[in-house]
């Protein structure tokens, strides 16, 4: 079945998102339709839900806080607390080919032992997906610079509060190399017509970004550089980490 990405719902995260992950895993990840698969956390289940319409014979399983498994066919389903380590292999299984998270990590803290959790059950080879709200654009630059804060993150949190937890994309990918994960891929998506007001403001800040990037001292290469950094940061809302286990 050819997949409509037109078609694809928004779900629970910033526009595009859910449509990018999906064109990831089906076109680009090299895994096969029977892959073990597990999204953390799952809310509704709407990306597994696509999922299973493209990979029916694939191995879902679900983590979340909500005390009831999302309407998802065969999902094997398990309530977890994600800031706290957690298991999601049932006794005997595989571990799993592909662990995706998305525009969960803003929602709860502690993101090095949710990203050990990950790590730990992925194979070797097997892939990681966690998306997240990009803090680095211009219209977040200039909301920080004016009003001590970034877009998505209130200047004072209530106590119920749901997005709080700033994860910023090195941080993310220091995680990641800690826990045996090699970032391979970002992609950045989501991008609003009302942000093409920022484009001239943009084009002035990305050569000073370039050339501080150029000769900034770092292990890191120029090529994941400019996918971490590029131009696209400066706009778009969202941002798509893929990383590959490395280490057993």
């Amino acid at each position: 079945m050819s997949p409509d990405y037109a078609a694809v719902p928004r779900g629970n995260t910033q526009k595009h998102v859910n449509r990018e992950v999906l064109r990831y895993v089906l076109e680009r990840s090299g895994l096969p339709p029977t892959s073990r698969v597990l999204d953390a956390p799952c809310g509704e289940g709407e990306f597994l839900s696509l999922l299973r319409k493209y990979w029916p014979n694939a191995t879902l399983t679900g983590c979340d806080l909500r005390p009831d498994a999302p309407t998802v066919a065969g999902l094997r389903y398990q309530p977890a607390d994600l800031s706290q380590p957690f298991d999601a292999q049932a006794p005997g299984e595989s571990a799993f080919d592909l662990v995706t998270s998305i525009s969960g990590v803003m929602m709860f803290g502690n993101t090095r032992t949710f990203v050990a959790s990950c790590a730990r059950q992925l194979r070797p080879g097997g892939q990681l997906l966690i998306t997240n709200d990009n803090v680095l654009t211009v219209r977040d630059r200039l909301s920080y610079l004016f009003l001590g804060r970034l877009r998505r993150f209130k200047l004072l949190f209530e106590t119920d509060e749901g997005i709080s937890q700033l994860v910023q994309q090195q941080e993310l990918k220091r995680l990641f190399e800690l826990h045996g994960v090699a970032l391979r891929e970002v992609i950045y998506t989501s991008f609003y017509g009302e942000d093409l007001l920022f484009l001239p403001l943009a084009l002035l800040l990305y050569p000073l970004q370039w050339l501080y990037l150029r000769r900034l001292k770092s292990s890191t290469p120029w090529a994941l550089r400019r996918q971490l950094f590029g131009f696209r940061s400066l706009l778009a809302r969202h941002y798509i980490f893929v990383g590959e286990k490395v280490s057993g």
